[in-house]
């Protein structure tokens, strides 16, 4: 290799021009690496095989931490394919108001926080100090995505949160946000939220100073879905872990978007209160330290005695059973909805996903196991119509569901007939009784309200589901008249409802495909559910967003 830099190499110019302090050494150049506060220059650079540049920091930097600080990528490491250009092209800027519309945040909101644009670079974002005063180091922005244009400008000093100088609001409300980035921040800044953009998981243990979360007792860490995201949260538990900080952190999880800025964009009218939904439900970083004892499990003492906080929580309850994944759970299930509006259709779509482990509505993939169906207002000619035609898209039949159409009502003798069948099936996992009128006990003479009626007809049912893991889906009827409330409109008593673990109800107007599926449980997040019935298949499916159906007609 040649002792200086010449034209042939324009891309370990362009790497160069990027660092400070570069000089001449034995074996190529050294810098001072951008990743750490380097006083003393611990980054080497040479040209390896095909000229690819070499980067090493002795302090133990990883390549790409070095690269995203001053805005490099990979490929910058790399000879371009015409040698003939010896000026790197510039990079592509962004204007105020791309990043405007595209993170939808006004754009005068983006200025009073100090970000403008330069002219053929994108934007720069400012950052502060606690006192308000402007750090020496900011960003500059040249793409909508972060990691495809962002990095830090090559100013002396430490590079620090986003965000430091809303720090004395949050610790008036004592309470604090970690997010990565400046996106997540702002967003949270707009909705009225204190947070601190981190720069990136692996710059936790560099940039957040314990001095921070002086004033602070609640601290809330963002996790976003992916790899970076649970190193972001590990990262500052250990930083918490060794400053011995007494105040109470918790983890947030978004249920339906990927960081703040995502659900901002999907409904900004809606944000706060899904945002503080999340920041209800956060759980504890660390969980509470109980005292070494050995209470006795509940699982093995009498339930009818009172028991301990202590015994609760060692208790060794195994996790609640899914038969759907985060749509059909263990225990007692009531599915309503008019007369033929395609509730049976519904059970069998069901009891053939569970029995072949295949999927419900297209999307939700099913835990298998063996299922009952109590058809008990059907016939095996009709039963076997309908399966033929559910079955036509399918390449395999499932071998693990069994039918029956005709069971004794739920008085203790039907209850003992469907223990033994539960029995003698241990890897039963989902009963349909189809419908609930059919199989219920008969009514004794009044002697009681019809809330204690319908409550007491069902508890033995649940006693059953709950003891053997079962999901016990029961079909019944809505009222022809609408009540306030959606669960108003289902036909019994408050008794039928309230002995629910899970409630789906099926809503379709007559000669229309489409419906809607409203879900609400004890162990389940309310939501509701659009759906398709497909005549030709018989199949249930989720309906298409307005967004997937643009993008099924480009494509």
């Amino acid at each position: 290799m040649e002792p200086y830099v010449n034209e042939d190499y324009p891309h370990l110019q362009n790497v160069l021009s990027h660092l400070n302090h570069v000089r001449k050494s034995s074996r190529g150049w050294i810098a001072c690496c951008p990743a750490h506060n380097d006083r003393h220059p611990s980054l080497s650079i040479a040209l390896g095989k095909e000229d690819k540049v070499l980067l090493n920091c002795h302090a133990g930097c990883p390549i790409e931490n070095v690269l995203e600080t001053v805005g490099l990528t990979m490929s910058d490491l790399f000879p371009t394919s015409s040698l003939s250009t010896s000026k790197r092209q510039p990079r592509p800027g962004i204007t105020l108001l791309d990043f405007s519309q595209d993170k939808m945040l006004h754009w005068r909101f983006l200025i009073n926080q100090g970000i403008v644009e330069e002219p053929g670079r994108g934007l720069r974002i400012p950052y502060y100090k606690e006192d308000g005063t402007l750090a020496l180091r900011h960003r500059i922005r040249s793409s909508l995505v972060a990691k495809e244009g962002s990095w830090w400008t090559k100013d002396p000093g430490e590079i620090i949160p986003y965000g430091l100088e809303q720090l004395e609001k949050a610790r008036e409300e004592e309470y604090l946000i970690l997010v990565e980035g400046e996106t997540d921040r702002l967003t949270l800044l707009y909705h009225g939220y204190h947070a601190l953009g981190i720069p990136g998981s692996e710059m936790v243990k560099t940039t957040l100073a314990s001095s921070y979360l002086r004033g602070i007792t609640k601290l809330y860490i963002m996790q976003e879905p992916d790899k970076a995201g649970q190193q972001f949260v590990d990262a500052i538990a250990e930083l918490l872990q060794s400053w011995d900080w007494n105040g109470a952190a918790s983890v947030v999880t978004l249920p339906d978007a990927k960081d703040p800025n995502e659900l901002h964009k999907r409904d900004w009218k809606a944000f706060k209160t899904v945002f503080q939904q999340a920041l209800d439900h956060a759980l504890p970083l660390f969980q509470p330290s109980v005292p070494e004892t050995t209470p006795v499990p509940l699982s093995e003492q009498d339930l009818t005695a009172p028991f301990s906080l202590q015994q609760l929580l060692q208790s060794p309850f195994s996790p609640l059973h899914w038969i759907v994944p985060n749509l059909i759970s263990e225990g007692l299930l009531l599915l309503v909805g008019k007369p033929k509006q395609g509730k049976s259709w519904f059970a069998l779509q069901l009891a053939i996903a569970v029995a072949s482990g295949g999927t419900l509505f297209g999307s939700y993939t099913a835990n298998q196991s063996d299922v009952l169906y109590l058809a008990l207002e059907d016939t095996p000619q009709r039963l076997q119509a309908r399966a033929k035609q559910l079955l036509a898209t399918m390449e395999t039949m499932p071998t693990r569901l069994e039918f029956a159409v005709q069971h004794t009502r739920l008085d203790p003798a039907g209850l003992a007939e469907l223990e033994a069948y539960t029995q003698a099936h241990p890897k039963l996992g989902l009963v349909i009784i189809d419908t609930w009128a059919k199989l219920a006990p008969m009514t004794p003479p009044r002697a009681r309200t019809q809330y204690e009626m319908d409550y007491a007809a069902l508890a033995p049912l649940k006693q059953l589901a709950d003891t053997h893991h079962l999901s016990m889906l029961v079909i019944h009827h809505l009222r022809k008249s609408s009540g306030q409330d959606i669960l108003d409109q289902i036909t019994g008593s408050t008794g039928l409802t309230g002995a629910m673990d899970e409630i789906l109800l099926l809503k379709r107007e007559r000669e229309r495909d489409e419906a809607t599926l409203f879900i609400t449980g004890r162990d389940i997040q309310e939501q509701m559910l659009s759906l398709t019935f497909h005549t030709t298949t018989a199949q249930w499916t989720l309906a298409e967003t307005e967004s997937e159906t643009h993008e099924r007609e480009e494509a």
